[in-house]
């Protein structure tokens, strides 16, 4: 019977249909082409190749853990699920699946990814990625993709091919702070990213937002680059800030925080105002310039607004990354 074969755990065979379903990797961004772009000067090379090294996990291509999901298109309520390894951008499946109308839901690169959990059940418009309900976070460490496609599954269709779609972001700045000898380290933050994604409805939800701290991209010594003054053991005046986050709303402004600290223990806090929205699998690059007083100014681009705040008090306790 038919109704025998809607529970998760049985046998399909019996009653379904050999489905060949082709899953592909759609990355909208191509990274190596961007940071060859946008970093592209002979003293950018360490900067650009160490972001290049530090966006391969959140711009993956292969080895992707995907969750598949098929849900009874007339009642919602999930009627098989698999999970599967996707060893290339382009993999084949074949799937029993009963003949009937379906709700296909997949998620991919979730099983390792840091901070964001899937919120689901058994019916589709209840499946939803979360970050943690905190003020402030750590960013993602892995890209993660999800599809939707309604499927209807008869004898007649025999190949069938699911986008999935990269739903993270990245932002990275890349500052040069030859013009700041006394720069001892700088950290920041990003606000304005979401704090979910509705997988049914492909939508981002905005009812927490947790500021998005950023890391150390380690940049390794450059023997091809010029030689110019160093602040850092690297060899190179840059340094090199990344996070992964959702994306930010459409039409709207994002901010940026981030605080040099100098030798003497004061602090420049500068806040950046980014005008255009970071969309869904896109790469953001900040180039900024470092003043004498650890306050960071935007290179070339009128789309980024900056306010500089100095504190030449005592020093607090934070976080200093270099």
């Amino acid at each position: 019977m038919l109704a025998a074969c809607s529970l998760i755990d049985d046998d399909l065979s019996v009653c379904g249909v050999d489905q060949p379903i082709n899953y592909v990797l759609q990355l909208h961004t191509n990274i190596s082409a961007q940071l060859q772009a946008e970093l592209s000067a002979e003293n950018e090379v360490p900067a650009r190749e160490a972001l290049e090294r530090w966006l391969v996990p959140i711009f993956p291509d292969k080895n992707i853990d995907v969750d598949l999901r098929f849900y009874d298109k007339q009642n919602d309520e999930l009627t098989f699920s698999r999970q599967e390894i996707l060893q290339n951008n382009r993999t084949s499946i074949t799937l029993t699946l009963p003949r009937d109308s379906f709700m296909h839901l997949a998620v991919a690169n979730v099983a390792n990814a840091r901070q964001v959990y899937m919120q689901d059940d058994d019916h589709s418009a209840n499946m939803y990625l979360k970050l943690p309900d905190t003020p402030i976070m750590d960013g993602l460490n892995s890209g993660i993709f999800t599809a939707r496609l309604p499927i209807d599954v008869t004898d007649s269709i025999r190949d069938i091919e699911v986008i999935l779609n990269l739903i993270t972001s990245s932002v990275a700045v890349v500052i040069d702070t030859i013009s700041c000898p006394q720069m001892l380290g700088i950290s920041g933050y990003m606000d304005g990213s979401a704090g979910g994604f509705g997988v049914r409805d492909s939508i981002f939800m905005y009812d927490s937002s947790p500021s998005i701290r950023f890391e150390q991209v380690p940049i390794e010594a450059a023997t091809s680059s010029p030689a110019r003054k160093a602040t850092v053991s690297t060899g190179s005046p840059y340094i090199c800030q990344a996070t992964a986050c959702f994306a930010t709303p459409d039409d709207e402004e994002w901010k940026i925080s981030m605080t040099t600290t100098l030798t003497d223990n004061r602090h420049t806090t500068t806040t950046l105002t980014i005008k255009e929205s970071l969309t869904a699998g896109t790469l953001r690059i900040l180039k900024l310039q470092m003043n004498e007083d650890g306050g960071l100014v935007p290179v070339s681009t009128s789309e980024v607004g900056a306010s500089i705040e100095l504190d030449w008090k005592k020093g607090n306790d934070q976080e200093i990354e270099i």
